[in-house]
């Protein structure tokens, strides 16, 4: 038995050597690698086996080869769980809620009466019907009076931005892609000051087509991410959403479907440029998708990736951040409260006040 756990845990730990040395070395270039990269969490799976199993049969040896493994997996997921509760300060604070309602949910009471208990200023909403996109939410508006519309033909549902603030600029931002996406923009104003709100919904990192063809029954959403993984539209949208901010003259959000893991490369270029809501003032290592409930799963599976998100600029402090519960569609909501600083409050703040 000692020698099956010294073979086993030798092969893991030359296995994630190997790994993370292409993932430094080459990031999310290759779609294989980036698929890896999307689940990077279950390489750490088999310390719950291994990590017992040495010490059980009192092999030091084999032990001591995991200490690496288990000290970056501290490192790993140290950050979603150091982060300390804290109150929420007096000042304007914004309470924003990010929800992909899935395209194939046509009746949403259960997101509209979860909406009304939210406390939300802002609602960005994504894969909103049709019929919902050309009508706004009216059962909302007596809550949410703003409320700026982008419909869009090319994919489920379009996108809904809503907000108890007065809405004082609307426009779509192109993102970049083989296929015409645009992110809705809207400016609020919040107590004399201008914030820029971007509702997003990137590309799902898939091709229409499997790598490998698979019969009919065994052709679901799941064989299609492994066989037909695809980022590179949603790269491109990244891309370019990450340069117009560059040139964004307000403190902003940007909210929605990223179609992107946090364990990923890509989400370390997203985070370059702005804050996660969820990592600043978040508790614990949470998923977003899929909800078993929504998608036939048993349900004991927890959502196994985060791809919802709640992003800021400088301007804007989180003090709170959650992942919401079901409400009938494939993803959970995201919700963050945030403290808009204002030049008043960052010179109070500033080491010679």
């Amino acid at each position: 038995m000692r020698r099956i756990v010294d073979f086993a845990i030798t092969v893991y730990v030359v296995l994630l050597a190997a790994y993370w040395l292409l993932r430094g070395l080459f990031g999310d270039s290759f779609w294989w690698l980036s698929l890896m990269n999307t689940f990077a969490y279950v390489w750490f799976l088999p310390l719950l086996l291994l990590g017992p199993l040495a010490l059980i049969l009192r092999h030091k040896l084999a032990a001591w080869r995991l200490a690496p493994v288990i000290m970056l997996g501290g490192l790993w997921f140290a950050p979603y769980y150091l982060n300390a509760p804290v109150a929420l300060p007096e000042g304007d604070t914004l309470h924003v809620v990010s929800a992909n309602v899935w395209g194939h949910n046509h009746d949403l009471r259960t997101v509209e009466d979860w909406l009304r208990g939210s406390a939300a200023d802002v609602v960005v909403l994504q894969e909103i019907s049709p019929a919902y996109a050309t009508d706004s939410l009216p059962h909302l508006r007596d809550i949410f009076p703003y409320q700026a519309t982008q419909i869009d033909d090319t994919r489920w549902g379009g996108n809904i931005t809503l907000s108890r603030y007065p809405i004082v600029e609307q426009g779509y931002i192109e993102l970049a892609a083989s296929q015409p996406t645009y992110a809705l923009r809207v400016v609020l104003d919040v107590e004399g000051e201008r914030i820029a709100v971007y509702n997003v919904h990137l590309a799902w990192p898939g091709r229409d087509r499997a790598r490998v063809p698979l019969p009919g029954r065994l052709q679901n959403v799941y064989t299609q991410i492994v066989l037909g993984f695809d980022d590179a539209a949603r790269n491109q949208q990244i891309a370019h959403l990450l340069s117009h901010l560059e040139q964004e003259p307000y403190p902003y959000i940007v909210a929605g479907d990223f179609n992107t893991s946090d364990q990923s490369a890509t989400y370390r270029q997203i985070a370059a440029h702005m804050t996660d809501a969820y990592l600043e003032a978040g508790q614990g290592f949470s998923g977003s998708w899929p909800v078993s409930a929504a998608r036939g799963l048993p349900g004991i599976v927890p959502p196994l990736i985060r791809i919802d998100y709640i992003w800021h600029s400088a301007g804007l402090r989180v003090v709170d951040a959650v992942i919401g519960p079901a409400i009938g569609s494939d993803h959970l909501p995201v919700q963050a409260a945030l403290l808009i600083e204002t030049q008043k409050s960052r010179e109070t703040e500033s080491p010679g006040s």
